[in-house]
């Protein structure tokens, strides 16, 4: 009894209460049945056969008592292990059931159900053929009122083996009874199986996962609930467990067949390779299957049966359809015996999962006042890709990707600038159309619009009239205006800190202050305060300067303008140099960023203001004059340039040429003189130039052009002379004339 006690292992039973179930279920049943009653019987041997049936005719497991129902009997549950010839755990499951408290008589089939552990169980439910080898496989007793102990399968008694996968149960079901049982009568079963028996058959027992394998013992009837019998729950229950964390083969002669190892799996790929990794058996043929599980949400596996090992234990699959991201594979060695139907079977494999690798974006162009995006995410997995973009964590808007990696979104509300944008790539599935997976976020702000800033700029003088006109030139003396007009010019943007830097050109003088002048777009015009007149004093030139401290006065529209005027008078002397204007702008976007500096340059040229002589003779030649014998007016040989006049004044009046005689005509060898010998013609009239000045010539200008003095037969100075005793033969003599340029009479 020592050394039994020491190989065996004893649980200890526990009462359960088993879980109520009103609803009727169908499970398919496999069932191995011995008989020799003639409405149930077989005449094979230990014949296994297949049946479905619903579980509401086979199995009342989880019926509700009756209210008539009286506890009758008690049970117990027990397992046991044993070592196999090989050193193989050889497995014992008893259960037995006892009336203990009165005798009834049975008018229904009682069964005993052992529900097998998880581990094994989960081996066997795919597969009908591996429940009906289990159920062939298993050795045991049997035993219910008026008999003995019988061997599980024989033909002799009337006890009927079946599987349940609804309640991963061996049902061991007896027949009907109508002895009178009295305290004392009972039903029993002992089963036992072999692992290595059941490792030849495909059936691979795996760890257990909680430290032990749980079982259980229920004692119930394929009655109605209405039968005679209706065992209350709680006596005919009881749990127990294998206490092995592993049951082992030992040396069991047969390979030990282990899972595949399957290559990376990838989004879109259509065929399977990997390596089962273990030494061939010469007397085993090696295959493999594969289970792929698609992540749709598809509940039927998709098999792939008997795919053959080459000799290097590689192997490679072509599949019924594409994998997807997400679905996951596993698989399963199998080694066939080449000489009878043995056959192992591996564990599953763990899960390999699809992959797919999506590269997220590399770069994105959107600008403030655009109404698109474009970018780049290149991809290099096969796949069906969509962009998606969002906007200030609003709006998500799709567009597809292009097969050069390139994208584009138009048609977007118009870019302010500011804007945070996200954009992605999603996989997408090509069985459903749905969204599998998506590559990281692309964040980033939209650029402000940079703003288009116009600079205009005007110079004007004041006419005679007092009026303000373009000025292609300017007089000294003249009073000049400039005015300069900086307009934002594009929607949207902002123009905000705008600074304004007016140069003052050299030689404008006696100012006004500038005045400064915001429109809006709606032609509203606000006098803007803060302008100053500055002097750089690198080039000792000044400038007038802006710089806005106010929101109010930021552009934010298009057609906004800043207009900054002012006037001074030309100086004189500056005449033929040009007044030269400057103005720089600059400022910031909306964003706060410095906008490019720009520059514009206008001028004018400056011309003479004054009444002039632009040109006038500073010598007239006499030649050849005879002595006259009476008194003869001669016409000049020799001018050797031109009277010209002209009139610059803003203000035209009639002007007056003058001359005098400054030197009387005398001989340049002796002191001879000959006094008023010059006569200037006018129309034909001569009129004796004296020492006082007189008039020769009035005009009135209707603008600057020059003004040539005339001078021929009828007009223009002449000598005349008559005969003078200071007048000698082939002497010289010289005078000198002034001419007088005024603009009143004299």
């Amino acid at each position: 009894m020592a050394d039994e006690w020491q190989s065996t292992f004893q649980t200890t039973s526990t009462e359960e209460a088993i879980p109520t179930e009103s609803s009727t279920e169908t499970s398919t049943e496999v069932s191995a049945q011995s008989t020799n009653q003639a409405d149930e019987t077989t005449d094979t041997t230990s014949s296994v056969t297949l049946e479905s049936k619903t579980e509401s005719d086979e199995v009342k497991e989880y019926a509700t008592p009756d209210p008539r129902t009286v506890s009758i009997g008690n049970s117990t549950l027990s397992s046991s292990l044993a070592n196999g010839s090989y050193g193989q755990d050889i497995v014992t499951i008893s259960y037995e059931y006892s009336i203990t408290v009165l005798g009834l008589a049975i008018n229904d089939k009682p069964i005993i159900a052992i529900q097998l552990p998880s581990e094994i169980a989960g081996q066997i439910n795919n597969d009908v053929t591996k429940q009906q080898d289990f159920l062939a496989l298993l050795t045991g007793t049997v035993s219910y009122p008026g008999t003995t102990n019988q061997d599980i399968h024989s033909t002799a008694n009337a006890v009927s083996l079946s599987y349940s996968t609804v309640y991963n149960s061996v049902y061991v079901t007896f027949p009907t009874s109508s002895l009178v049982l009295l305290p004392g009568t009972k039903w029993s079963v002992s089963l036992s199986f072999d692992v290595g028996a059941m490792y030849k058959r495909g059936i691979s027992i795996p760890a257990a996962t909680g430290g032990s394998y749980p079982i259980r013992g229920t004692f119930t009837d394929v009655g109605t609930g209405l039968g005679a019998i209706s065992i209350i729950i709680g006596n005919n229950t009881k749990t127990g467990s294998i206490n092995k964390s592993q049951l082992v083969l030992g040396t069991y002669p047969v390979p030990r067949v282990t899972p595949a190892s399957v290559n990376a799996l990838s989004h879109l790929q259509t065929a399977v390779t990997g390596n089962i990794q273990q030494t061939q058996a010469s007397g085993y043929n090696y295959t493999v299957q594969l289970t792929i599980n698609h992540t749709d949400g598809t509940t039927t596996p998709i098999i792939v049966n008997n795919i053959p090992v080459d000799s290097s234990g590689n192997f490679n699959a072509t599949l019924p359809s594409a994998l997807e991201y997400g679905d996951t594979l596993s698989s399963i060695v199998y080694a066939r015996s080449k000489t009878n139907t043995d056959y192992i079977q591996s564990a599953a494999s763990a899960l390999r999962t699809v992959n797919w690798t999506i590269n997220p974006v590399s770069a994105v162009t959107v600008v403030g006042g655009a109404n698109q995006l474009s970018g780049t995410a290149v991809q290099t997995a096969l796949g069906s890709y969509q962009v998606k973009l969002q906007i200030n964590s609003g709006t998500i808007y799709t567009t597809s990707l292009n097969a050069n990696g390139s994208f584009l979104f138009s048609n977007l509300p118009t870019f302010q600038g500011g804007e945070s944008v996200k954009v992605w790539i999603q996989g997408i599935s090509t069985r459903t159309g749905s969204s599998l997976l998506a590559s990281s976020d692309f964040i980033r702000t939209v650029p402000y619009p940079v703003p288009q800033i116009s600079i205009v700029q005007k110079i004007e003088r004041s006419n005679k009239q007092g009026n303000w006109e373009a000025a292609p030139f300017v007089v000294t003396g003249q009073m000049v205006r400039y005015t300069v007009t900086t307009t934002l010019t594009n929607q949207p943007a902002t123009w905000m800190n705008q600074q304004l830097k007016s140069s003052i050109p050299a030689g404008l003088t006696q100012l006004s202050a500038a005045t400064l002048t915001k429109t809006s777009a709606a032609s509203i015009s606000t006098p803007v305060l803060g302008v100053q007149l500055l002097t750089d004093t690198n080039s000792n030139t000044q400038y007038w300067y802006y710089q806005n401290t106010l929101t109010a006065n930021n552009f934010v529209e298009a057609n906004t303008s800043f207009t900054l005027q002012y006037t001074g008078v030309v100086a004189e002397g500056i005449a033929g140099q040009t007044l030269t204007f400057t103005d720089t702008i600059n400022g910031n976007d909306g964003g706060g960023t410095a906008i490019p500096t720009q520059n514009s340059t206008t001028s004018t040229s400056v011309k003479n203001g004054a009444l002039r002589f632009v040109q006038s003779p500073t010598q007239i030649s006499f030649t050849k004059i005879p002595v006259p014998s009476k008194r003869t007016a001669y016409s000049p040989s020799n001018i050797n340039s031109s009277l010209i006049i002209a009139d610059g004044r803003v203000t035209k009046s009639q002007w007056h040429l003058l001359v005098r005689e400054s030197l009387a005509m005398h001989s340049t060898t002796t002191s001879k003189t000959v006094n008023q010998a010059f006569a200037y013609r006018k129309n034909g009239i001569d009129y004796p130039i004296t020492t006082l000045a007189s008039e020769v010539y009035a005009y009135t200008a209707s603008d600057d052009s020059n003004v040539e003095i005339p001078w021929n037969q009828q007009n223009g100075l002449f000598l005349k002379i008559g005969p003078d005793i200071n007048i000698n033969v082939n002497e010289s003599y010289k005078a000198e004339l002034q001419w007088i340029l005024s603009d009143t009479p004299i």
